[in-house]
């Protein structure tokens, strides 16, 4: 994984003739055997080479006017061989002599990453390291233009090239300090450091899976962070743009985010609008929210309770299918409902009320089918010993009350034997019996 983007790293490489020129006034060679060796460094390309010709410089010469001057050779040596640790370590012996120094700054916030994993407990050298990096970043946000300025930046760079430069570094040193956060494990602090991170560049994509990441580590103290953690995922797998992630990590981080939101959230409803918001802009919109499966459930009952309130029989309907939709439906029917009259005192319910759905057969039926808690969805089954009287279209209101005598779960049906004398609402009317020679006689509709 790179680290650095290709601006950053280019201000970060001093030339070994940058350094060979950096000469002070009054400095003097000891004699001309050192100056030869300084010499010889010039002649070769090989970073091999040019250490081994600094060790014996050093070895030869420990006490040099020049010694600054190797110190920055030493860490453009071991840049130029990518020895990272080495590299880190003459980063912070030229800081000795310049405090200010752009390149040594730079490489300190550049290697503190593959010198510190995130995903290991950092020992007492990693500790040091991420001291050191913390406090060349804090340097590099508070004193960048001086940092940019022609004594402590190399000689080749321009004006142009370093006010160019200034506000990826800048947001580079900003990163690198959430990413220390995180390395210590203090989370609430690289919440900010890396929300900061992303207001100053919001293209690093790596950045948002670390805030995702940080966000769920904070979940047993601050649960409510996890949907704002949901987000963050949601753009470090969509956003691909410049600074994105490689598309294979991208894919395993949508693989997660399609699991970890249908758990806190119960569902996938409004995954597809997270992500085309996390797509265009990297931190949440103002006022975000995203409801867990917790929230959902307690809404849903507390407005259940609410319905009740207003309708105590449908409330009592919706608490029997739970129960026997539930894992221990059958038992709670057998001991609870079978062969019991219903809805009964205890509920302070006198009936349960439905919309007629179908009547079997379509004239003096004596099976009807009604819809209690949703008009389009049947539920209750009423059974009668005699036929009720003629007929009547569906969608009429039905009240009754009778004995359960089963139930099945899926598709939901409860079936109650009923007495004519317990159902209201019935209307249907058998038609007039015929007199002999054409007349007729009125026939009681009960019959």
């Amino acid at each position: 994984m790179q680290f650095s983007k290709s601006a950053v790293a280019a201000l970060m490489a001093v030339s070994l003739a940058s350094a060979l020129t950096a000469q002070e006034k009054k400095k003097e060679w000891k004699d001309r055997a050192e100056y030869e060796l300084y010499e010889s460094i010039t002649k070769t390309q090989d970073p091999n080479q040019w250490l081994t010709i600094l060790d014996k410089w050093k070895s030869q010469y420990a006490q040099s006017d020049y010694a600054d001057v190797r110190r920055q050779m030493y860490l453009t040596t071991y840049r130029a061989s990518n020895k990272p640790s080495e590299a880190f370590n003459a980063s912070v012996e030229v800081l000795k002599d310049n405090p200010n120094n752009l390149v040594a700054l730079s490489a300190i916030v550049q290697y503190v990453y593959p010198l510190v994993q995130l995903n290991a407990q950092p020992g007492a050298e990693q500790i040091s390291e991420l001291d050191t990096a913390e406090k060349a970043a804090t340097t590099i946000l508070g004193n960048l233009d001086t940092i940019y300025s022609k004594d402590n930046r190399p000689p080749e760079v321009t004006d142009e090239q370093a006010n160019k430069a200034k506000p990826e570094l800048k947001a580079f040193a900003q990163k690198t300090l959430g990413y220390i956060s995180v390395a210590r494990r203090d989370y609430e602090k690289a919440q900010v450091e890396l929300t900061k991170a992303l207001e100053l560049d919001p293209t690093q994509a790596q950045v948002s899976y670390w805030l995702g990441t940080d966000l769920l580590a904070q979940n047993k103290t601050k649960p409510e962070l996890q949907a704002v953690a949901l987000y963050h995922f949601a753009r470090a797998a969509t956003y691909d743009g410049p600074g994105s992630l490689p598309a294979s990590d991208r894919k395993q981080v949508t693989d997660y985010l399609n699991k970890v939101y249908g758990q806190y959230h119960g569902s996938n409803e409004g995954l597809d609008k997270l992500i085309a918001t996390a797509k265009t802009r990297a931190l949440p919109p103002p006022g975000f929210a995203l409801k867990s499966k917790s929230e959902l459930d307690k809404e849903r009952l507390d407005a259940e309770e609410a319905a009740a309130k207003a309708n105590p029989m449908l409330g009592l309907w919706k608490n029997i299918r739970r129960e026997l939709q539930s894992d221990g439906g059958q038992t709670y029917f057998d001991n609870s409902m079978k062969g019991a009259a219903m809805p009964g005192g205890a509920s302070n319910v006198a009936r349960f009320k439905g919309k007629l759905i179908s009547m079997t057969p379509l004239v003096k039926p004596k099976e009807l089918v009604l819809a209690i808690e949703d008009p389009a969805k049947p539920d209750a089954t009423l059974k009668f010993e005699s036929a009720l009287p003629g007929k009547m279209e569906p969608g009429a209101d039905i009240e009754f009350e009778g004995v359960a005598e089963s139930y099945v779960k899926d598709p939901f049906m409860v079936t109650f034997v009923v007495e004519k004398s317990k159902i209201e609402g019935w209307m249907g009317k058998n038609p007039p019996l015929l007199k002999k020679g054409g007349g007729s006689k009125k026939s009681g509709a009960s019959k």
